[in-house]
């Protein structure tokens, strides 16, 4: 047998192989260590749940208040892992609505705030986290901006 020869077989022999292997199932899906991704437990959501002191950056703005109440509440309409929330401005209810992550300790989403008055309605994507159960930290980004902005907040 010529070397050329038992490489070819090789060859054929890893060919034939090779398709068998990648029909082999994949591990379990599961977060760190292997757990199982279940959905958030209400106990991390009700360190949301409530009403806050809202304080958030808005260089744009050197009129902002800056400061307002922030109502949050789990979402009717979702699956039960989101939360929406609403907070009060002069020209209407600003909302955010979006899901938790794995762990119950971050909020992430969407928010839309109604016009200004100036024809500059404002919508865009935040994430809170929560630092203890008094405690929201996070920021918010505005579409068609490249920066995000701080925005915190407390138990009233």
């Amino acid at each position: 047998m010529t070397p050329f020869f038992r490489a070819a077989c090789l060859v054929l022999v890893m060919l034939a192989v090779l398709p068998a292997e990648a029909q082999l199932p994949r591990p379990p899906m599961g977060g760190p260590g292997d757990v199982p991704v279940n959905p958030p437990t209400s106990r991390g959501m009700n360190d949301f749940i409530g009403a806050w002191r809202l304080t958030w950056q808005d260089p744009t703005n050197p009129d902002c208040p800056c400061r307002g109440s922030l109502f949050i509440d789990i979402d009717a309409n979702a699956d039960g892992t989101s939360l929406a929330g609403r907070w009060k401005m002069k020209d209407g209810d600003a909302v955010l609505a979006g899901t938790m992550s794995y762990q119950a300790k971050v909020w992430y989403g969407r928010f839309s705030q109604p016009d200004d008055g100036l024809g500059f309605p404002a919508k865009g994507s935040f994430h809170l986290e929560s630092r203890d159960p008094d405690t929201l930290t996070g920021s918010y980004q505005r579409d068609g901006t490249a920066i995000g902005f701080s925005r915190n907040a407390t138990r009233e």
